[in-house]
């Protein structure tokens, strides 16, 4: 099995050095590159094409999310992960707007870094539990969502619930008591309904924020 393709962009050395071990020391994920800056990001990662990129998103000159911004029309097919030290909602959903596919708080615990890089390349949308929470508790999201409902199976319905409380595929098919490969078939049906490409554009629906 090829190794998962990873880049690390953050302005702070001993934390682009502490994640570069902590990624090469999985069998399943390679560190090809890290970066200190917008500058040096948005010329060097075009050329290594990685499947994904750990971007921090408080940077000294221009963010992350501009980081990201740059990137995503170049590398449609390379996954984002905002990594930060603060739960700002608003900030959540800029980088979400501009092409990251998840959002983890730096003090997430090792192992989980490791699994949210192999699930984001697997097509999930990993955010941490505290950062999904504040989300979802930061908008109003009944206004919307009978209308969404109404598109949706009961079983599609809960799994969209699951996803947007922030829970992996394998907690939401612990939860519901079905198999991975069920949850992934029925999230395909929602893609379809909804008219969405991912799992965070479907949660972003059911936020109204889409």
């Amino acid at each position: 099995m090829d190794k998962i393709r990873t880049v690390i962009v953050d302005d702070k050395t001993d934390i682009r050095s502490n994640l570069e071990i902590l990624l090469n020391s999985s069998d399943r994920i390679l560190c090809v590159g890290t970066f200190p800056n917008y500058d040096v990001a948005v010329v060097e990662i075009p050329k290594i094409e990685p499947d994904v990129v750990l971007m921090d998103i408080n940077m000294p000159g221009k963010s992350g999310i501009e980081c990201v911004k740059t990137l995503k029309p170049l590398l449609p097919n390379t996954q984002f992960i905002m990594l930060t030290m603060y739960d700002d909602s608003e900030m959540v959903f800029k980088a979400l707007s501009v092409g990251a596919t998840g959002f983890l708080l730096k003090r997430t615990p090792p192992d989980k870094i490791l699994d949210s890089i192999i699930e984001v390349k697997n097509g999930g949308s990993p955010m941490s539990m505290e950062i999904a929470r504040m989300v979802v508790g930061s908008f109003k999201i009944e206004t919307k969502k009978s209308d969404i409902q109404s598109k949706l199976t009961e079983r599609e319905w809960e799994i969209l619930e699951q996803l947007s409380k922030g829970m992996r595929y394998k907690e939401i098919a612990k939860e519901l008591f079905i198999s991975i490969e069920t949850v992934r078939s029925h999230l395909r049906k929602i893609y379809e309904k909804l008219q969405v490409r991912s799992a965070t554009e479907a949660v972003l629906k059911y936020l109204n924020k889409y």
